[in-house]
């Protein structure tokens, strides 16, 4: 493991031995105030708290750093015209240098210093080394369905799970856990992924709507009573008692806390029994989606997300939709058609952040994207432009627009088809998946995130090189097609093959039928691969009638015009390979 990850690990592992118990909190946002909170209440109980990472001043002054450094350059970069994979000018060289090397610093910044699911196993198996036993954990971060993230790392409750399990028994003294981040103990989230991934803990304390922002008093208070408070916590047996000491901590009345004690959950407005938790999906399960088909749609008088992500109608369903998550495991198939999904809903409240790391992390592809499209000759309207001041309608809308003119565009076969081609697969890898159906990470709920590795893949279709591979790839199957399809020709008109194919062709024709009769595809097989053994028989056995027409035709298709002289290079030269392969 770095030492970054584990200078906190180290610094806190050099206490005495005896400690009874200590207090684990993984800091995925970077907050002091809630740690100094979780050190008050550890103190009470004579444990200490281990921080994971250890996010010091100077490592947040550090990332704001390399994230300004990136940002500059690749501002610089699409200062100068430049586009990815081209260098043509010393200004452009330097430029695309420095941005590279910015974004190398930056990579190398979160490689080092953010939690993950290898860095906890890590973690974790280091502090079994030492013998310590943990009392308690708290996760502190943006949650969504079981997935936390922020700016320092990113967990999913399995991630969470897993690292205990492969390091046991590290997990079976942890009675409790404070998840400090939004839903993440309300009965969905508690009966979907916490109560399954720590079967043994005896409570868990959260939050059922949105948590407190990092810098609210309340949070850091709740915090803090709830540690010291633990032990009481857990002896409570009654739901509604349960309650009323839930409403007793500090900080509750201005939060929505919510606490599960063994099957007993409350928040402030419910006290239940976990076990009675699907007559809450009988007749109540969510079936009118039409806020969120409206915003997802950008329907009438649905244009655009509220700017509002934590107060709007929106968000209330969204709200809704949580405390009801769990119904999928509790009920028949039937009953959940068209209920919508949480996680691409969170994602559409916070859409204005999706658009803003979309543009921040790949300006220089959509510049790219941009540049082909005037190759091209295409209209001027399906630019990308400021996508940031777009409305999810204006972006739906050129999305809907450009998949059409591309279609048709790919419909054709003609000179400028692989830059066609690499248009369309940038549209449906890369700006369809993002901005159309909100595909991203769920660290892209908050600005400043990076892509994944897939997002990457996709963005960089339209790009230089790409275009130069998709026109190779083309170009070479326009010369295979064209010739087989000469050879095809020769033989069916040649009166000493002419027979023999029309025997072959009325055996297709039965395949086909019998294709489409829905014959098992075994069964078809092997009179498939004998089809074509007779024609590469017919072809080897007649090739001096076929290589004289063939060779003619390869001369006729090497004269003719071409809009692209690289395109006719690479196809000229997989015309004599072709020819050259034949002939042996």
């Amino acid at each position: 493991m770095h030492k970054c990850l584990l200078a906190a690990v180290v610094a806190i592992l050099s206490f005495s031995a005896q400690a009874h118990a200590d207090i684990l909190f993984l800091d995925l946002n970077g907050n002091p105030k809630e740690i100094e909170a979780a050190k008050a209440a550890a103190a009470k109980r004579g444990e200490k708290v281990i921080v994971i990472p250890e996010v010091t001043k100077e490592m947040m002054a550090k990332q704001v750093k390399f994230k300004e450094l990136t940002q500059k350059a690749n501002e610089q970069f699409l200062k100068k015209g430049c586009s990815v994979g081209t260098a043509k000018t010393e200004a452009c060289a330097t430029v695309s240098k420095n941005l590279n090397d910015a974004m190398a610093k930056e990579n190398q910044f979160r490689q080092e210093n953010e939690l993950n699911a290898n860095t906890l196993e890590k973690s974790i198996a280091e502090l079994q080394k030492k013998g310590v036993q943990l009392s308690s954990m708290v996760v502190s971060g943006h949650d969504g369905n079981g997935h936390f993230a922020g700016r320092f790392g990113d967990l999913t409750d399995k991630d969470l799970s897993d690292a205990f399990t492969k390091n046991p028994p590290m997990g079976d003294s942890i009675r409790s856990l404070a998840l400090w981040g939004c839903y993440t103990a309300n009965i969905s989230s508690l009966s979907l992924y916490w109560k399954k991934s720590f079967p043994k803990v005896e409570v868990v304390v959260g939050f059922d709507r949105q948590g407190p922002l990092g810098n609210s008093p309340a949070n850091w208070a709740l915090l803090k009573d709830f540690l010291s408070k633990e032990k009481d916590l857990v002896q409570i047996k009654d739901e509604n008692e349960l309650q009323k000491a839930l409403k007793g901590l500090d900080g509750v009345r201005i939060t929505d806390a919510a606490i599960c004690v063994g099957g007993k959950f409350s928040s402030k407005k419910l006290a239940m029994d976990l076990a009675n938790v699907q007559s809450m999906c009988e007749s109540a399960y969510l079936k009118d989606a039409k806020i969120y088909t409206c915003y997802l749609n950008a329907e009438e008088g649905c244009a655009n997300p509220p700017a509002n992500t934590s107060d709007s109608d929106l968000r209330r369903f969204y709200e809704k939709l949580q405390d009801y998550a769990h119904c999928k495991e509790v009920l028949p198939p039937e009953q959940q058609v068209g209920v919508p999904s949480p996680d691409t809903m969170i994602r559409l409240i916070h859409y204005a952040d999706i658009k803003k790391n979309f543009v921040q992390n790949f300006s220089r592809e959509i510049a790219d994207y941009n540049k082909l499209l005037d190759k091209v000759g295409a209209p001027g309207e399906l630019h990308w432009g400021d996508i940031q001041k777009m409305t999810r309608a204006e972006v739906l809308a050129k999305l809907n627009a450009t998949a059409k003119y591309l279609n048709d565009k790919t419909d054709e076969d003609s000179a400028l088809k692989p830059e066609f081609m690499a248009l369309k697969n940038f549209l449906n890898l890369g700006i369809q998946p993002v901005l159309g159906d909100l595909n991203v990470p769920f660290t892209w709920v908050d600005t400043g995130a990076g892509p994944s590795e897939g997002m990457k893949n996709g963005m960089v279709t339209a790009s230089p090189a790409n275009v130069i591979r998709v026109r190779r790839d083309y170009e070479n199957d326009r010369a295979t097609r064209l010739m087989n399809e000469k050879i095809e020709s020769v033989l069916k008109t040649s009166s000493a093959t002419k027979s023999q194919m029309e025997a072959i062709g009325a055996r297709e024709k039965e395949l086909q039928r019998q294709m489409e009769a829905g014959a098992n595809f075994r069964d078809i097989m092997g009179p498939a691969q004998q089809i074509d053994e007779d024609k590469q028989k017919l072809r080897q056995s007649n090739w001096k009638i076929i290589s004289i027409e063939l060779e003619q035709y390869k001369q006729q298709l090497k004269s003719e015009n071409y809009a692209s002289a690289e395109g006719q290079k690479i196809f000229n030269a997989k015309l004599d390979e072709l020819v050259n392969s034949y002939a042996k």
